[in-house]
């Protein structure tokens, strides 16, 4: 991408981190074990300011070229994308480790880059590892991963600010929401309960209040089965971790009920068809180790919960919710919006806007300029 283009350059980043000591081996890449570096893209405007600069991260997808990072640049904001140790490693996730890597960021913009301030945006899944490293940095708590490793989040140096844009409340509830209930053994993806088989052919729309609330009861009894299978695997003697399998992740009664959960969106998931999504390989959270799991996917032991991360988040906070979004859906924005510490917090819900922006570039060009009216609002760009 040229700088003529759209009057901006970018430039990669070599971060350096702060790699585990406790001997566990997360990576097979010995480039990253030896040479701990984290990868970013900063995209600096002709004549940027130095007031302020936007910086995004996601636990485990790459950011390095996100489609808001152009958007802002456009505008004349400095906004850098960067990726975790975990990208491309998502089944070895930690969410607090994660949260040290962002921590990283925050500190090389300021360190050598000069920038006044810095806001995070937290895209889709960037937004709950946004939620709580400034929870942590603002009031910290946390010092183990949910099976006792040692992590230092004390010292995170706070964000000045905070957007959470297409953002959910954190990866277990999203699981915990999709799972699907019909599995009945976890090694036989094939072996499934009718009667709680979202994509029964029998199934019917609007779906009956009261099987929606025995499925979601069922899907729970799930992630609480997985939970105590991780906890046996650790428990083997031999303090290493343990990978599997979590077939069927894509079944949320949302996807096919649309009176569920009110908005602009259309039927179906961002994967297209939900119920080939469900039993593909790529599904969500469909290779995971126990450690992850109970770090990143479990409701009941994960840090990362913004529901419970926000209240404890005081800087200037937006929720920007895209009512067309088939994967974080309104009703969750409006819970982060009132979980938020901050006494100001504002809440913007974009009509229609679909979770990637998929040819709508007026709806960009409207999300980037309400943005920005907030941060100058907010004070954070003067």
């Amino acid at each position: 991408m040229s700088a003529a283009k759209f009057a901006a350059e970018e430039h990669f980043q070599r971060i350096p981190y702060r790699p585990a000591t406790d001997g566990k081996v997360e990576m097979h890449s010995g480039l990253s074990r030896h040479y701990p570096t984290l990868h970013a893209n900063l995209v600096l405007p002709s004549n940027h300011s130095k007031r302020v600069a936007l910086l995004m991260a996601h636990p485990a997808s790459n950011f390095l070229s996100h489609f808001l990072l152009r958007a802002f640049a456009e505008q004349g904001i400095a906004i850098m994308g960067m990726n975790t140790r975990y990208t491309g490693n998502e089944a070895a996730l930690l969410m607090e480790r994660a949260a040290q890597d962002l921590g990283a960021g925050v500190r090389w913009l300021r360190a050598h880059h000069d920038f006044e301030r810095v806001v995070l945006l937290g895209f889709s899944g960037g937004g709950p590892l946004a939620s709580f490293y400034q929870a942590q940095a603002e009031n910290h708590s946390v010092t183990t991963t949910p099976t006792g490793d040692p992590v230092e989040l004390d010292g995170l140096t706070p964000a000045d600010g905070l957007l959470l844009v297409g953002a959910h409340p954190g990866r277990a509830r999203v699981l915990e929401h999709w799972i699907d209930p019909s599995v009945l053994e976890e090694n036989d993806p094939y072996g499934t309960d009718s009667l709680l088989d979202l994509y029964d052919k029998d199934r019917r729309v609007p779906l009956d209040p009261a099987w929606v609330t025995e499925y979601r009861r069922a899907q729970r009894r799930r992630t609480e089965r997985i939970d105590r299978f991780a906890r046996e695997q650790l428990a083997r003697g031999d303090g290493d971790d343990r990978a599997f399998v979590v077939h069927r992740t894509v079944a949320d009664p949302r996807f096919i009920d649309i009176t569920l959960d009110p908005s602009d969106r259309e039927p179906g998931s961002m994967y297209g068809d939900p119920a080939r999504a469900n039993t593909a390989a790529g599904g969500l959270a469909r290779f995971v180790t126990a450690r992850n799991w109970l770090s990143t996917w479990s409701t009941r032991t994960t840090h990362a919960d913004a529901l419970t991360d926000l209240p404890n988040v005081a800087a200037p906070t937006l929720v920007g919710c895209l009512r067309g979004d088939q994967a974080a859906f309104v009703s969750e924005s409006r819970e982060m919006h009132a979980a938020s510490g901050d006494p100001d917090a504002t809440l913007i819900e974009f009509a229609h806007l679909n979770h990637y922006l998929v040819d709508q570039p007026e709806g960009l060009t409207d999300l980037v300029r309400r943005l920005l009216g907030w941060l100058d609002e907010r004070g954070l760009t003067g």
